[in-house]
C-alpha cells in the first residue's frame, strides 16, 4: 500500500469512531455530557464522594476550554443532572456537583457503556483489546507530539 493510501485510509478509519452517534445509546445525553458527567462522578467519588469539581479543573480533565465547559453545564444543569455551587473555601470560584437525576442517568448510561464494551471485547478478544489499548495510547501520544510540532511549525 503507498504511503498516500496509507493515510488516506488511517484519516478514514480515525474519522469513523469521530462519526460513531453515542447518542443512539444515551438517548438523554450527548456523548460529551457523558463524558462530563463520568469525570464529576469519578472526581467526587476519589476525593471523599461528593466534593464537587472546580470548572478549569473540570476542563482540564476533559481537554476542553473554559467556555465549552461553562455551555456543557449550563446545558446539563437545565437538566437537571448537575449543580453549581460556590466554592466553600474560595467564594470566587465555582464546584459543579451531580444531582440525584445526574447520578440516575449517570448510572444508567455507565450500564448502557458497560454491556456494549463488554460485547465488543467478547467479540474481539482480550488480547486483541490490551495490544490495541498499547497501540492506540502509542498513537495517542504520538499524535499529540507531532501535532505540538505542526503547530510550532506553523507559528514561525
Amino acid at each position: 500500500m503507498s504511503a498516500d493510501r496509507l493515510q488516506e485510509e488511517f484519516i478514514r478509519t480515525a474519522n469513523r469512531f469521530g462519526k460513531m452517534r453515542y447518542e443512539q445509546i444515551f438517548p438523554d445525553i450527548s456523548k460529551r455530557e457523558y463524558e462530563m458527567l463520568s469525570v464529576i462522578d469519578r472526581y467526587g467519588n476519589e476525593n471523599g464522594g461528593g466534593k464537587g469539581i472546580g470548572v478549569s479543573a473540570l476542563a482540564g480533565m476533559l481537554k476542553v476550554s473554559p467556555p465549552a465547559v461553562s455551555r456543557m453545564i449550563k446545558t446539563l444543569e437545565e437538566k437537571g443532572f448537575i449543580r453549581r455551587d460556590a466554592n466553600r473555601e474560595d467564594r470566587r470560584s465555582t464546584c459543579v456537583y451531580l444531582t440525584d437525576a445526574g447520578r440516575r442517568i449517570r448510572k444508567e448510561t455507565k450500564k448502557r457503556m458497560w454491556r456494549l464494551m463488554k460485547r465488543v471485547i467478547d467479540r474481539m478478544g482480550e488480547d486483541d483489546i490490551r495490544q490495541l489499548i498499547v497501540i492506540w495510547n502509542r498513537l495517542a501520544d504520538v499524535m499529540e507530539e507531532e501535532m505540538k510540532e505542526e503547530i510550532k511549525s506553523c507559528s514561525l
